[in-house]
C-alpha cells in the first residue's frame, strides 16, 4: 500500500516547513526592530545635533549682540563737558588722570540778527510808519523813559552794579553762598594738618596732601593781590581777592604762575603744588578769609570726597564769626612770646611763623627797633 507511506512523508515535510517558518520569524522581527532602533537613534542624533547647532547659533548671536553693545557702550562712554561749565577745567584734568575719554562741547549761541543797511528805494518798515504816525506826546514819553533808565545805571557802572548785585545775592550778612566755589585741587585728597591751634600759633588753613608739581586752581574769579615768596612760612604763595568779599590763599607752591593785578577766572591755574617755605613734604596750604575772619576750609569742602559739603549755599557767617572769636580767645593763652636777650624782630616773627610787618602791626612796634629782654609779644590779635 503506497498511500500510507506518502502520507507519512507529506506530514514530515509540512512539519519541517512549519518549523523553518517558526525559526525565521523571530530573526525577521529582530532585524525589523534593529532597523527601527537605528532609525530612532539616527533621528535622535539629528535632533540633538540640530539643537546643538541652534544653541551655538543663538550663543553666537548673543555674543555678537554683547560685542556690539560693548562697542556702543565704549563709544557712548565718552563724557561730554560743556564749554561754559565753570568746572570744565578741573573735570578735564580729573578725567585725564583717570584715563577717561571726554569731549568739550560748545554751547549753541543764538545767532545775531544781521543789521540790514538802509536803502532809500525800499519802503520804510511798518514800525517806523507807526512811530511817525504816533502823536508827538507819545514819542516824547518814550524818549523820557529811555533817558531815565539810562540815567539810573550808567554804562560805565553797569559791571560794578552787577558785581554788587551778585555780592548781595551771595552774602546777605547772615548767610553766605559757597555753592559756586571750585575746589583748589583736582582730585580726592586727605587733610594732613587741620585748621586750629598748632603748638603756640594759629594754623589759619588746612594742609592738603598733594603730588608735587600738580596744578592748583582758583576757587573763584578775582584779582591777585599778593604773589610772593615768604621764607619763614608760606614759601611761594598767592592771595586772591574775590568780588564776593572772600579771599583765598594758596601756599607752599613750587611755582607761582600769577602776578599781582592778574585777573583770575574759576579753574585758572594759580601755581604748581610743592613744599617751599616751612614745609617737610609736598602739600597745599589753603585758607579762606572774610575780612578779619578766618574760615575753616573743612566746614565748606569735603576734601577726601572731592566735593562741597551739604548746606554750603546757606553757610552761616554768624557761626563762622563766633568760631573765629572763640579760637582767638583760646589763642591768647598760647600765643605769646617772652623776649630773650639777643632776640630780634626777625627771630620772634619766625617763631610765630608770621612776617616782621605783621609782628610790628600786632604789637605796635617800629620796624627794626631793638627788643628788650622779658618783653611779651603776641603773634596775633
Amino acid at each position: 500500500m503506497a498511500f500510507p507511506a506518502t502520507h507519512k512523508w507529506t506530514s514530515l515535510l509540512v512539519a519541517i516547513i512549519v518549523a523553518t517558518i517558526c525559526l525565521c520569524a523571530p530573526a525577521e522581527a529582530k532585524s525589523n526592530s534593529s532597523v527601527k532602533d537605528s532609525h530612532k537613534t539616527s533621528s535622535k542624533t539629528t535632533s540633538k545635533s540640530d539643537k546643538k547647532s541652534s544653541k551655538k547659533s543663538s550663543k553666537a548671536k548673543k555674543s555678537d549682540n554683547k560685542k556690539t553693545k560693548k562697542s556702543s557702550e565704549k563709544k557712548s562712554k565718552k563724557i561730554k563737558i560743556k564749554a561754559d561749565d565753570p568746572k570744565a577745567f578741573t573735570k578735564a584734568l580729573l578725567y585725564d588722570k583717570q584715563g577717561v575719554e571726554y569731549e568739550i562741547v560748545e554751547t549753541k549761541k543764538s545767532p545775531r540778527r544781521a543789521t540790514v543797511p538802509e536803502n532809500p528805494q525800499q519802503p520804510p518798515p511798518q514800525d517806523s510808519l507807526k512811530q511817525a504816525s504816533a502823536p508827538d506826546s507819545v514819542n516824547n514819553e518814550n524818549a523820557s523813559t529811555q533817558a531815565a533808565n539810562q540815567a539810573q545805571v550808567p554804562e560805565s557802572n553797569q559791571p560794578e552794579a552787577r558785581q554788587a548785585e551778585d555780592h548781595r545775592s551771595e552774602n546777605n550778612g547772615e548767610f553766605f553762598d559757597f555753592s559756586t566755589m571750585l575746589l583748589p585741587i583736582t582730585h580726592e585728597a586727605l587733610v594732613g594738618s587741620p585748621y586750629g591751634i598748632r603748638s603756640h600759633r594759629l594754623h589759619r588753613g588746612v594742609d592738603v596732601n598733594v603730588i608735587k608739581d600738580e596744578p592748583v586752581v582758583a576757587a573763584y574769579p578775582g584779582i591777585v593781590t599778593m604773589s610772593r615768596y615768604n621764607k619763614g612760612g608760606y614759601g611761594n604763595y598767592v592771595l586772591i581777592k574775590h568780588p564776593n568779599g572772600i579771599e583765598t590763599l594758596y601756599a607752599h607752591l613750587s611755582k607761582r604762575l600769577l602776578k599781582v593785578g592778574d585777573e583770575v577766572f574759576p579753574g585758572d591755574i594759580v601755581g604748581l603744588a610743592g613744599n617751599s617755605g616751612r614745609s617737610s613734604a609736598a602739600h597745599l596750604h589753603f585758607e579762606i578769609r572774610y575780612g578779619e575772619v578766618n574760615i575753616d576750609p573743612t566746614t565748606v569742602i569735603d576734601f577726601p570726597h572731592w566735593s562741597l559739603k551739604e548746606g554750603v549755599d546757606q553757610f552761616s557767617m554768624k557761626k563762622a564769626t563766633a568760631a573765629h572769636r572763640k579760637i582767638q580767645a583760646k589763642l591768647k593763652n598760647y600765643n605769646y612770646y617772652i623776649v630773650k636777650k639777643g632776640d630780634s624782630q626777625g627771630d620772634v616773627a619766625n617763631w610765630f611763623n608770621i612776617s616782621i610787618e605783621s609782628l610790628c602791626r600786632i604789637n605796635n612796634l617800629k620796624p627794626g627797633a631793638p627788643l628788650k629782654a622779658g618783653q611779651k609779644l603776641r603773634g596775633s590779635k
